[in-house]
């Protein structure tokens, strides 16, 4: 099978936890609202301050769990780590399904939470250790586009379905998750690692749907090998296979290899001051990226479009919001190796705010027709999405040294899941204090802000050799467009 296509469909599987994550997070958009209803299935109404827990719950767990999937993915590997958070899955909807109490509901949420910091810190790390250079960008762009996936399928089961046969359907998915990630086998990187060679050789071999050890194989293989012992390609690289026989004894040969020691990561974040400034610099981007409100739009889609648009239909409103930021996640696929990470990541930010400035006023003097706002937030969730919500995943992998990527992944994403716990809990606060137009306005400004700092920090590290990357953050926070080019001749 083409190594492409098998790089595919591995990464769209790995991407399932991110799919569920996000049925998880719209559930509540349309079961909030039978909750607090007289026909509640817990026998009673749950109160506001339960539905504001019930909402930001999955992301206090995912702040829990996160520095244990970064421990576990070093102790007992990627593939495991990942079986365990969809466990996670299984164990929380088995909660969910047969809840009787309020109390239930959040252990329940709690636990998807739980499951999800452990997926983010292991799925990362595991697609990039199994992707082509090339092959990076669009895969980890999948992760985005899957949980917009999950998003329509949410909306339309709580369309659809009773909330009963919600929750079972979504019980079923995370155990057909789990049964199918244990045909998979462990990433070559973490087989390098602990000096299983031969095991990493027939690792790369499966992920590059290849039938034989090839010399491309091997070559990389000792690429690999190369990042993680902080050393050069020797004249190992030169190694060509002539017949099966050598190819047996280089296996062999591989075996008998003694493991060598990588540097501590904590060593290099402080000794090295360009780890130090591309980890800073990642975090302070995905964290604004949160704070310009799209997982709020998501969580409260149907409430929103309640209030803001009564005439229309919220459940026929959120599902085409869902529909729409789809198709354009999947085209950010594509479209996210052809534009420059700076270009993309600033233009969306900018167009984005002018969007929500547009929502603003909208909302405070009525100018617009009833379909002018869902048209203006279906507008403001794809543009969001062809840069804002994917440059900052992609670049993890594209600005950390290999021996931190797991440890930066942690850190980025448990300060990423603490912005998220913290705007999905004030929103709807803000919103009573402030209105709609008020907490919109104030998502314009984070936009806006997210642009400037984007244009001010971060680097632009599509198709630029990690080592290029590295020496731009050497020379201080600030992106020197001069230095870059001075570095690459």
């Amino acid at each position: 099978m083409n190594a492409i296509v098998v790089q595919l469909l591995v990464t769209f599987l790995l991407s399932m936890p991110t799919f569920m994550v996000a049925v998880g997070n719209a559930w509540t958009s349309y079961t909030l609202t039978i909750l607090e209803s007289a026909n509640s299935p817990l026998g009673y109404k749950i109160t506001p301050n339960d539905s504001n827990l019930l909402s930001s719950i999955i992301m206090l767990g995912c702040i829990s769990s996160i520095g244990v999937g970064a421990y576990l993915n070093d102790k007992i590997g990627r593939k495991k780590t990942e079986i365990l958070s969809g466990l996670c899955y299984v164990l929380a909807w088995s909660i969910i399904t047969t809840a009787k109490t309020v109390t239930q509901l959040v252990i329940g949420r709690y636990v998807i939470g739980l499951g999800t910091g452990v997926h983010f810190v292991t799925g990362v790390v595991y697609i990039g250790e199994i992707s082509q250079t090339s092959m990076r960008g669009p895969n980890f762009s999948i992760l985005t586009f899957m949980y917009n996936v999950g998003t329509v399928v949410s909306y339309l089961e709580g369309w659809f379905c009773s909330y009963a046969v919600v929750n079972y359907l979504n019980l079923t998915v995370a155990v057909a998750f789990v049964l199918i990630l244990i045909s998979m086998k462990e990433t070559p990187v973490y087989l390098l690692r602990l000096g299983k060679e031969k095991e990493a050789i027939r690792s790369l071999k499966f992920y590059r749907g290849s039938s034989t050890i090839t010399q491309k194989i091997l070559d990389e293989i000792v690429s690999m090998k190369s990042q993680l012992t902080n050393g050069t390609n020797s004249d190992k690289t030169d190694l060509e296979i002539s017949s099966p026989n050598e190819k047996e004894k280089l296996n062999q040969e591989n075996d008998n290899v003694c493991n060598t020691e990588e540097k501590s990561v904590l060593c290099m974040l402080r000794t090295l001051k360009s780890a130090q400034r591309a980890l800073v610099t990642l975090i302070i981007n995905i964290n604004l990226a949160v704070f310009m409100g799209m997982i709020a739009v998501q969580a409260y889609a149907g409430q929103f479009f309640l209030k803001a648009v009564p005439s229309l239909s919220p459940h026929l409103c959120s599902v085409l919001l869902a529909v729409v930021v789809t198709i354009f996640s999947g085209f950010s696929v594509l479209v996210v190796d052809l534009i420059p990470r700076r270009v993309l990541m600033i233009a969306s930010c900018i167009l984005a705010a002018a969007c929500m400035a547009c929502l603003a006023t909208m909302l405070r003097w009525a100018w617009a027709p009833d379909w002018g706002i869902p048209v203006v937030m279906v507008l403001f969730c794809v543009i969001y999405n062809l840069g804002a919500t994917n440059i900052p995943f992609v670049q993890i992998s594209e600005c950390l040294p290999p021996q931190m990527i797991g440890f930066g992944t942690c850190v980025v994403m448990c300060s990423m899941f603490l912005s998220n716990f913290t705007v999905l809990y004030v929103f709807q606060p803000a919103v009573e204090a402030l209105g709609l137009d008020g907490v919109f306005l104030l998502f314009a400004i984070t936009s806006s802000i997210t642009a400037l700092v984007a244009f001010l920090i971060m680097r632009e590290t599509r198709k630029i050799p990690f080592e290029v990357v590295q020496n731009m953050f050497e020379h201080g926070y600030l992106y020197q467009r001069k230095i870059r080019l001075l570095v690459e001749h």
